[in-house]
């Protein structure tokens, strides 16, 4: 990989920077950015169908109906991640990522088939084998990544990666809910479908090293019975990094804040501002599904640029961005449920992604600075294993607790207390992690020694798993190259 003269000896850099002189990474980028529009393009016209396909009065209410669509969302990706893994860390992962846009392309056109709600099944299945297919392509992206850039960019490049789906988020979605009048829903998913065809193509052109010879083949035995997956959680104990990597898992009540988004636009704003008894317009739900997820995505974007600037990138300052992250999710949705007008509720919306967003990136920088390239996409898959149970979890919850109740703001305030008490949870356990560390942890983007790993050489050999025994504490801030400091 070409790097950038001078930058491994600067502790950190700008996003931009990243962009301008890695450019792989670029090309990476680029292809994140064409998905990314479609993809939320899509999520709006997916909700939108199933809110004016729905029955408010059948035995699945609307907050079942979407919570099942956010649990078809996350399910495919737990039940493929102990495959997509370990075939990231042993197939070529730009022929993985380009495999699956096609893949999804094709599945997204198959949404032009549903016309009434006896076709919501299908909907069903076709989102939920898009979401599978989109595993594939994550593990590849997140082992992919980290080469592409060097160690003491790897901030920002996470950074600036969340920064664009969260600008895409507000774009797409907003273009959406504007779109879905003039366009109709089966304009956006063709939109989408193009996306993918783009991304693809900026594929094809990226340049990585060899992945990793693995010490032992690819079994389906081993696949069946999570034998992979619990080599990654191994990795990630011996690395000193679990409670990064469960951090998102911790987070997981925010899959139930995601649906009531859904259903807070479908049946608070879905009357255009009418008031109670207004006609329900499924222009106008849409129109507020747009708003309040762009309202997510401006949060998403703007926490984590805040939070390396305000904190620091040390291991130490990246732990803190996690736990100041819970708080101000929950402190945020708690807020969203006293807002009856649009543009209120899409600010508590803003002010609790930053919070969420600086979390997810944290936790993500955090472990991707110690674990090696021979388990990248291992340990991503395990963590996506954890995390999307939970959040289908939280997501089916809520949406049959709105059901029971009948109630916004009761159901929202009752995820809200959730994340907070999770929050402290992760604390805690992030606190007993490192005083029971017996020896810190050298991290896998440490440049500095002669021979030591380097994400960006030709196919390095990983130590074998067995040699490192015993729970270890992270060594500190590798973007700290000349003095890294202990945890």
């Amino acid at each position: 990989m070409e790097r950038a003269p001078g930058l491994g000896r600067r502790y950190g850099v700008r996003m931009f920077e990243v962009l301008r002189n890695h450019p792989e990474f670029r090309r990476l980028w680029y292809a994140q950015l064409a998905s990314n529009t479609g993809d939320w393009l899509s999520r709006i016209a997916v909700v939108s169908l199933i809110a004016r396909l729905g029955d408010r009065e059948s035995v699945l209410g609307i907050g079942a109906l979407f919570g099942i669509e956010l649990a078809l969302r996350m399910l495919p990706s737990a039940v493929l991640g102990p495959i997509a893994g370990p075939l990231a860390d042993r197939l070529p992962r730009r022929a993985l990522m380009v495999v699956s846009d096609l893949l999804r392309a094709a599945l997204v056109l198959g949404c032009l088939l549903v016309q009434e709600r006896g076709d919501l099944p299908l909907l069903y299945v076709l989102l939920g084998s898009q979401m599978g297919v989109s595993m594939f392509f994550e593990s590849a992206r997140a082992g992919a990544l980290p080469s592409t850039v060097e160690p003491d960019a790897l901030h920002a490049a996470n950074a600036l990666s969340a920064a664009t789906w969260s600008a895409m988020l507000t774009l797409g979605a907003m273009l959406g809910g504007f779109l879905v009048g003039p366009l109709g829903i089966e304009g956006l998913f063709v939109l989408d479908s193009a996306t993918y065809i783009v991304s693809a193509y900026f594929l094809l052109t990226l340049h990585l090293p060899p992945v990793p010879i693995q010490s032992e083949p690819l079994r389906w035995s081993a696949i069946l019975g999570l034998k992979d997956l619990r080599r990654g959680w191994t990795h990630v104990r011996n690395m000193g990094q679990g409670p990064a990597v469960m951090a998102k898992s911790f987070w997981s009540p925010i899959g139930g804040m995601i649906v009531m988004l859904s259903v807070t636009a479908s049946v608070r704003f879905g009357d255009g501002g009418a008031g109670a008894g207004a006609e329900f317009d499924p222009a106008d739900a849409g129109y507020a599904m747009g708003i309040l997820f762009a309202a997510r995505g401006i949060g998403t974007g703007l926490g984590p640029i805040l939070a390396k600037r305000l904190i620091g990138s040390s291991d130490q300052e990246l732990q803190w961005q996690i736990s100041l992250g819970f708080v101000f999710g929950s402190l945020g949705y708690i807020c969203f449920g006293f807002m009856d007008t649009l543009w209120l509720a899409a600010g508590a919306v803003v002010f609790a992604h930053m919070g969420g967003s600086t979390l997810w990136v944290s936790s993500t920088t955090l472990w991707q600075k110690h674990v090696q390239d021979a388990f990248r996409g291992r340990v991503f898959a395990c963590e996506f294993f954890f995390l999307t149970l939970l959040f289908s979890a939280f997501g089916l919850a809520s949406g049959y607790l709105y059901d029971h109740l009948q109630s916004v703001p009761s159901t929202v305030w009752t995820l809200s207390l959730t994340i907070l008490v999770s929050g402290v949870l992760w604390t805690l356990l992030a606190a007993k992690f490192q005083r029971s560390g017996a020896a810190p942890a050298e991290p896998a983007l440490k440049l500095e020694t002669p021979g030591a790993f380097d994400p960006c050489a030709d196919g390095p050999d990983a130590p074998p798993l067995d040699s490192a025994l015993g729970l270890h504490e992270p060594l500190g801030d590798c973007s700290e190259v000349s003095a890294p400091k202990n945890g």
